[in-house]
């Protein structure tokens, strides 16, 4: 690890020792990252022994530092691949612009095809058939 990241670690890991019940109000998996860096390991150990990426482990640290400390933590929303980019909890999907969207879809072609037909109980596969064979003939 070099200089820098040495010292932002020793100043985050001086943080979280300010409050001892800190690990209470954190997830278990947020918790289990604050306690290996409190038992000494570096950013890279932490991130490779949980399987993820080393920016999480800092950003995780330093967020638990601001609340050992009792400094304001801001949550960050942010979506993956193909996600919604649209801030919010709802993604912009409740009653906006877009209206509301009805409780079920409209009837395909297909589906309002059948539903005039009658229900898909009274559809026999051999009719079907025989009529099948009856336009080839």
């Amino acid at each position: 690890m070099s200089q820098p990241s040495e010292r932002q670690m020793a100043n985050l890991v001086e943080m979280l020792q300010h409050d001892p019940s800190l690990f209470a109000r954190l997830p278990h998996w947020e918790a289990d990252i604050v306690q290996r860096a409190l038992d000494g390991q570096d950013v890279y150990e932490i991130a490779q022994a949980l399987h993820i990426v080393e920016a999480r482990v800092w950003e995780v640290l330093g967020s638990a530092a601001k609340m050992a400390t009792g400094q304001p933590v801001q949550q960050i929303e942010s979506g993956g691949l193909g996600s919604d980019t649209d801030p919010g909890v709802t993604g912009g999907y409740d009653e906006t612009g877009f209206g509301r969207l009805p409780a079920d879809a409209p009837l395909t072609d297909v589906e309002a095809l059948n539903s005039s037909e009658g229900s898909p109980q009274d559809f026999d596969e051999s009719d079907e058939i025989a009529r099948d064979l009856d336009e080839e003939g």
